[in-house]
């Protein structure tokens, strides 16, 4: 695929995605493009996610959806209709990142609205770039 737009655009993450593992895939879409999103203007924002990312795996595919859905809510920017496909949706709900049994009443708890309508588990706490 042949992608424009900024360099750090969701869509160019995707080869580095199917290559890693589950823990590196976390660390690729919370630290490294929720940095690139936290340090840019509203027109790049949309431009970061206006492209929709080739599949990767469903629950990857719905992770990425939820991310971006969560990102443009939060900085008050249109979500890009990409998100709302029907493979941007898991049907039976998935812990990102896996959880712990004693946390997953927490991971539940703090899940933000987008992660949940996508059937992804991702507390809160986890996307707080630092």
């Amino acid at each position: 695929m042949s992608v424009e737009g900024p360099p750090n655009q969701l869509a160019h993450y995707v080869p580095a995605l199917r290559e890693a593992d589950e823990e590196f895939r976390l660390r690729l879409l919370l630290h490294d493009f929720c940095m690139v999103w936290q340090h840019s203007d509203a027109v790049t924002r949309q431009r970061l996610v206006e492209v929709e990312p080739d599949a990767i795996d469903d629950r990857w595919d719905a992770f990425a959806a939820a991310l971006v859905e969560h990102l443009c809510a939060e900085a008050g920017l249109a979500v890009p209709s990409w998100t709302q496909t029907a493979r941007r949706h898991l049907e039976r709900f998935w812990y990102a990142g896996g959880c712990f049994a004693f946390d997953r009443l927490r991971t539940v708890v703090t899940t933000p609205a987008a992660f949940e309508m996508h059937g992804v588990w991702l507390p809160r706490s986890e996307l707080e770039v630092v």
